[in-house]
């Protein structure tokens, strides 16, 4: 073993196994070398860990439903900012002239990022932390429980923070979130009413708005739908309507093509510092499926530090991925703001 094993190995998997309980310095050079233990302490899991964290993945409703790819270099991407209809039902040679199909356009703009044609995809660092005993990391009996327990920990504080950068991502330290991107390309509308916020506000925002170049979510996005609610509103939603069960509303909207809206699944997020003010958003519509996720969770990797918290006898466990996102088009997202 003078030189890196395969991370699939037995071999492997039981070096790892020691270096979580002892550390480095319980590793013989050899065993370390098979590691490729960094400098600063980290040291790439088997692939078991990663494969835990696609089954975590497509268990989690936000993350099996978005687009991925496995990469380690940066690129582009182009944002567009409508739907793309085609009439399937005729000829490749008769697209151009048969019920006059239309193409989704990349956004117009002269600058990278959020106000550009693209986003350009860049893997940031994501983290998630735990911490264990030293009694217990002691204890060989213990050994593969305490494994479990941190890949189970390590893995579930990495999805749910991959959640949340999807949904409020900055877009510069972090993916860049549905609700940043909506804020970024205007895909806003406000609800009538100044005080209590009952479904039929928001629903009429959405689908009631005259202003074309708002373009309320065509009924591709709006299907997909999940209605991330602002877990700030609670003392501002009208009480015949809390909570809000967007799941159970199915009915006819008046508009100007008599849509029918079916109910979405919701889920809650702070979107708002504090309880919601004008101009800030109640709900937020987002189609997961127009959001593309960039990551190498390959390369999950685990640092041991012993010393940060050495003065109650436990010892500190980061786990670390890297990963960015934006949507891809901007039918995807539309916040709903209180007027």
């Amino acid at each position: 073993m003078d030189k890196p094993l395969d991370r699939s190995s037995a071999d492997y998997a039981e070096i790892y196994r020691t270096y979580l309980r002892r550390g480095a310095r319980g590793l013989t050079d050899v065993e370390a070398r098979a590691l490729s233990i960094s400098s600063g302490g980290t040291a790439l899991a088997p692939t078991d860990w990663s494969k835990f964290i696609d089954s975590a993945i497509e268990e989690d409703f936000i993350l099996n439903r978005v687009r991925k790819v496995a990469t380690t270099t940066a690129f582009k991407s182009p944002i567009y900012n409508e739907d793309m209809t085609v009439n399937t039902n005729v000829a490749e040679a008769g697209l151009g002239s048969e019920s006059s199909p239309t193409y989704s356009l990349p956004r117009q703009g002269t600058t990278t990022g959020t106000s550009g044609t693209f986003y350009t995809f860049s893997l940031k660092k994501i983290t998630a932390w735990t911490k264990v005993s030293n009694e217990l990391l002691a204890d060989s009996k213990a050994s593969s429980d305490v494994e479990k327990f941190l890949r189970q920990e390590l893995v579930a504080g990495l999805v749910n923070t991959v959640n949340s950068q999807i949904l409020i991502g900055n877009g510069t330290t972090q993916c860049q979130g549905a609700f940043t991107s909506a804020k970024a390309y205007g895909r806003t509308v406000s609800t009538t009413g100044t005080t209590a916020i009952t479904p039929k506000d928001i629903i009429s925002s959405v689908w009631g708005s005259t202003t074309s170049a708002l373009s309320p979510m065509a009924y591709e996005s709006w299907i997909n739908s999940v209605a991330v609610v602002n877990s700030r509103l609670v003392g501002n939603f009208d009480a015949t309507f809390y909570p809000v069960l967007f799941p159970s509303f199915r009915g006819y909207i008046a508009s100007t093509t008599g849509t029918t809206v079916e109910g979405l699944p919701t889920v809650y997020h702070r979107l708002s510092t504090g309880s919601p003010q004008a101009g800030d958003t109640a709900v937020m519509f987002f189609d997961p499926s127009k959001y593309l996720l960039a990551h190498s969770f390959d390369a999950f990797s685990v640092a041991r530090f012993d010393e940060r918290f050495a003065d109650s006898n436990e010892t500190l466990f980061v786990g670390s991925i890297r990963a960015d996102g934006s949507i891809t088009n901007t039918s995807a997202v539309l916040n709903v703001n209180r007027s």
